[in-house]
């Protein structure tokens, strides 16, 4: 029956479509993920402009213009890039169809606030609540990422030792730099951690060579936010004392900007995924991983408790990257993605 209803759905979608509105001249990665997913689902993917990243997809999207008629579409998506460089904001527009759907992955958008139109993001933490609609999304996996990582997908056994720690200097990533002083120390007791820069900028030949070589690969990020309201001098700094009225922190200190690149090409690549422990920490995903399961997730309160475990049952950490790596593509490829973002919507309008 319920097969039934989602050919019913897709077969709906297939006469109608969505047009993807960009704010800018290119799309988020997330996005024209779910876009290469839903165009391998037959569903018409419409944009206003021309667009096209090998390193993600071979998906293209093809600037065209909207039928005269918008509401024929299944629902407009808007990605958002250049407003999402602002910070501590909300942000209105008037929406061109009354199925309208907001979508980012920004650094920064844990920092905006959309109260008027649902909205798909990134870096959603339940221990700080932001107003409006909000659904959480990833980073995700690409098609060319998946294609790559087949390719050089090589067994455990076949791998060095190391624990890959390549993270380029940014600003912005005190958890990343708070886990070099805390972490790196005990872990080189056991392990050999590799902290070589290699390609020449994200999705390499080389860096995806390199990746599948390792055995184990430091995948955490994230910045630290508390709420500022209760410090009276910041109750008269706008815009984010108005921005900070529309949130709710559920635990004094949140970790935000949590989602990594790093995570999910680990994750594809086969390598043991090291993050911080999602539950813990309130990092929310459509679908859950597991911790000691398909990932190892710190506790930054016991980090000399999960480095010792990782040494005790290093005989199992193979089995822990491959459960990791089929979580991944089982929920998070383009189409995987696709078909879930379609229940979302429909649950919305």
């Amino acid at each position: 029956m319920e097969q039934t209803l989602i050919q019913t759905n897709l077969n709906k979608l297939q006469d109608s479509g969505f047009f993807f509105l960009a704010d800018s001249n290119l799309f988020s990665f997330a996005a024209t993920c779910l876009a290469d997913g839903l165009n391998q689902l037959g569903i018409p993917v419409y944009s206003n402009i021309n667009y096209h990243d090998p390193l993600i997809s071979e998906f293209a999207f093809t600037a065209s213009a909207p039928p005269e008629n918008m509401e024929q579409l299944s629902g407009v998506v808007v990605n958002i890039m250049e407003t999402a460089a602002l910070h501590n904001q909300l942000v209105r527009f008037q929406p061109p169809h009354s199925r309208t759907i907001v979508h980012c992955m920004h650094d920064n958008v844990c920092d905006i606030c959309f109260p008027d139109l649902p909205a798909f993001c990134t870096h959603e933490s339940s221990q700080r609540l932001v107003d409006g609609t909000r659904i959480p999304v990833a980073f995700g996996l690409s098609s060319a990422m998946l294609r790559h990582s087949e390719h050089l997908l090589s067994e455990p056994d076949q791998r060095n030792k190391d624990f890959l720690a390549n993270f380029r200097p940014s600003e912005g990533q005190p958890v990343r730099a708070a886990l070099d002083l805390g972490l790196l120390p005990k872990l080189r007791e056991h392990y050999h951690v590799d902290t070589t820069l290699v390609g020449s900028g994200r999705w390499s030949a080389e860096y995806y060579q390199h990746l599948s070589r390792q055995f184990g690969c430091l995948a955490y990020g994230g910045c630290f936010s508390q709420d500022l309201l209760k410090n009276d001098w910041f109750q008269y700094i706008e815009p984010l004392s108005t921005f900070l009225r529309h949130t709710r922190f559920m635990s004094d200190t949140v970790i935000l900007r949590w989602d990594s690149w790093r995570f999910w090409e680990s994750l594809a690549f086969g390598c043991i995924t090291v993050h911080l422990d999602f539950e813990r920490y309130g990092f929310r995903l459509p679908v859950m991983p597991e911790n000691w399961k398909h990932y190892i997730g710190l506790d930054l309160a016991n980090l000399q408790q999960d480095i010792e475990r990782l040494h005790d049952e290093r005989e199992r950490l193979p089995e822990i990257a491959r459960a990791g790596r089929e979580w991944a593509i089982k929920h998070y490829s383009p189409v995987a993605v696709a078909r879930r973002f379609i229940s979302d919507f429909q649950l919305l309008f």
